[in-house]
């Protein structure tokens, strides 16, 4: 059986649904195709957190932002970064996104996303711009709605296994059971390779390459694995950041325990300063602690992490279950309480400035603690891509027909650990590729080549010679 469509996205997680529904917006036909049995992706199981600049929610409180301050605290992100890893940033592609950031913003609002509230990150983003969505269950609902609206067809229960090619222009895939032709191009927005164990070997040690992950079992690698097959350039694949395996928004109303029963850190900071200081505990071991109504709140949170909570009817009962000091874990739950009924906007003793929504305090019994597990952060490599979002080859050439957004580039992906920064850049560079793909406005010449950044192709301007 065949099907043919203009364009053809594979993945239907943020950056997949925004370009084809941008594309479908310009005028496309186009199928989309998710392995999973609904859209969405990791933003539909997330905590939701996404980053702008200059939108109505900073100007309403005051907060001065610009496209060329988003993109020097990516930098400043990158610098404090490329000490522990090999790092190709984008930075044209960066300053595409930053500049485009806004727009998403106001194309969500007007798709029905509603957002909650700022949640300051200092030490990566100079100004308030990261906020959270009220209900992750919109990236699925909103899109779905939307999608359906401007004619998308969407197959769920589709595993792409195969890019079709003719010649080297990239003209449709295959999967068990279709063929699927794409007349404009084929977009692989696929998602990561954090599941996908032989992969991870390839790139982790040993003892890491096994450890948990953030993301969905259908994380494989499959849009990596096919656009290397025609030749992708892959950059950035040994970016696998560890952090402790935990969503963020349960760590709003947490706090984090030594054997001592004493706070050790910052617990809403960067997610590799939460590994370090963890394992600068006694035998690394230390838990999250939380009370029931946050239990029942964030129970999909907490059923996504690696162990099952402890919970116990007191504090005290909870301390000797877990193994840490019970006088050490009241007196730190009744600190951090105080702090909560106070109006300080920094804590004290760490300087966290996230704190529950409403400064919620940990008082409703019973009380649970989740040991604090590391794993891995959504993996930073992928495709490189120009401006168009078109897929390149190790000499900088562009594959025919072939597209990549989302977690199949890998531009963008080393800014990952400042908040905010999976989502967003998914959904901002989705529409520019669906948009471009529609309107076939491509760029006449490749911001790698033009800043002398890709020396291969500069080096290859040579004729082929047959013997």
């Amino acid at each position: 059986m065949k099907s043919v469509a203009d364009l053809v996205v594979v993945g239907a997680g943020p950056a997949g649904m925004a370009t084809a529904l941008e594309a479908a917006e310009n005028g496309a036909s186009v199928t989309i195709l998710e392995a999973d049995t609904l859209i969405g992706g990791n933003a539909a199981r997330s905590t939701g957190y996404l980053a702008f600049q200059g939108f109505d929610m900073q100007g309403e409180q005051g907060y001065h932002d610009s496209a060329e301050l988003f993109v020097a605290d990516m930098l400043e992100e990158i610098d404090r970064q490329k000490s522990k890893y090999g790092i190709e940033f984008d930075l044209e592609l960066a300053k595409v996104f930053a500049a485009e950031s806004s727009s998403t913003y106001r194309w969500l609002v007007e798709l029905g996303f509603e957002f909650n509230r700022f949640l300051p990150r200092p030490l990566q983003h100079s100004v308030n711009r990261m906020i959270d969505v009220t209900d992750t269950g919109m990236f699925t609902k909103v899109f779905h709605d939307a999608l359906v609206k401007n004619g998308v067809d969407i197959r769920t229960s589709t595993r792409v296994r195969r890019l079709i090619t003719d010649g080297d222009k990239v003209i449709g895939v295959q999967t068990d059971h279709e063929r699927f032709e794409a007349s404009k191009g084929v977009v692989l927005a696929a998602g990561g390779y954090q599941a996908n164990l032989s992969i991870r070997r390839k790139y982790q040690p040993e003892y890491m390459a096994s450890t948990p992950y953030l993301g969905t079992s259908y994380d494989v690698g499959d849009g990596h694995t096919m656009g290397q097959e025609v030749g992708g350039e892959l950059i950035n694949m040994t970016m696998i950041p560890p952090l402790i395996m935990v969503g963020s928004a349960l760590i709003e109303d947490s706090i984090a325990v030594n054997a001592e029963g004493a706070r050790f850190h910052d617990e809403a900071g960067p997610y590799d300063y939460r590994v370090k200081e963890l394992h600068q505990q006694s035998e690394h071991l230390a838990f999250y602690i939380y009370d029931n109504e946050t239990y029942t709140r964030k129970t999909q949170l907490i059923n996504e992490m690696p162990n099952t909570p402890i919970s116990a009817a007191s504090l005290t009962e909870l301390a000797e279950m877990i193994g840490v000091s019970p006088v050490g874990l009241n007196k730190s739950v009744e600190s951090w309480n105080e702090i909560l009924k106070s109006s300080q906007k920094r804590d004290p003793d760490f300087g966290r400035v996230i704190f529950p929504d409403g400064r919620r305090e940990i008082k409703v019994g019973p009380f649970f603690a989740s040991e604090m597990i590391v794993g891995i952060n959504f993996p930073a490599g992928g495709f490189r891509v120009n401006r168009d979002l078109q897929v390149l080859n190790v000499y900088g050439e562009r594959i025919p027909g072939l597209y990549a957004v989302g977690d199949c580039t890998g531009g963008l992906g080393p800014v990952i650990g400042m908040g905010g920064m999976r989502i967003t850049p998914a959904l901002t560079l989705g529409r520019v590729a669906g948009r471009k793909i529609a309107l076939e406005e491509f760029e006449t010449t490749d911001h790698l080549q033009e800043s002398g950044q890709y020396l291969p192709g500069n080096a290859l301007r040579v004729a082929v010679i047959d013997d």
